[in-house]
């Protein structure tokens, strides 16, 4: 069972934001990406993510994973900042992902209304995070 690394060689700089901050799930999540051939950089809160957007404008990140429930503010707070230029013009339509550990009728509708692009569950695997990352980074 080969994986095919996902076609973003083309720079050693990070273009993709990891926003968790639960370390089992960054080690969980960090494992997949490199697996999969992404360079990433990770923020612990939705206002560091906000400082790490604000302080790569010159080569922005192309997708964010963003968990939904963390401390001092939570994903659903943070994207809905990035989209109203909280993160800076090149940020307004960046693609988030919400990764969230409620699998709950509605939670989805949650993540969208709050201006999130897509959805996944955890635990993360690599069946269901591949497709993603080839949908929202390109093939």
């Amino acid at each position: 069972n080969t994986l095919t690394k996902a076609p973003i060689k083309d720079s050693s700089e990070p273009v993709l934001l990891l926003v968790e901050d639960n370390k089992i799930n960054q080690v969980v999540a960090s494992a997949l990406l490199k697996e999969a051939g992404v360079i990433f950089d990770i923020a612990e809160n939705g206002e560091q993510a906000i400082s790490k957007l604000n302080a790569k404008q010159n080569n922005p990140y192309k997708l964010i994973l963003m968990d939904c429930q963390m401390p001092i503010m939570d994903g659903y707070q943070a994207t809905q900042a990035i989209r109203q230029g909280g993160a800076g013009e090149k940020y307004n339509a960046v693609s988030i992902i919400a990764l969230t550990a409620n699998a709950m009728q509605g939670d989805r509708e949650k993540c969208i209304a709050a201006g999130m692009d897509d959805y996944l569950t955890k635990p993360l695997d690599m069946a269901a995070l591949k497709p993603k990352l080839q949908h929202w980074l390109g093939s």
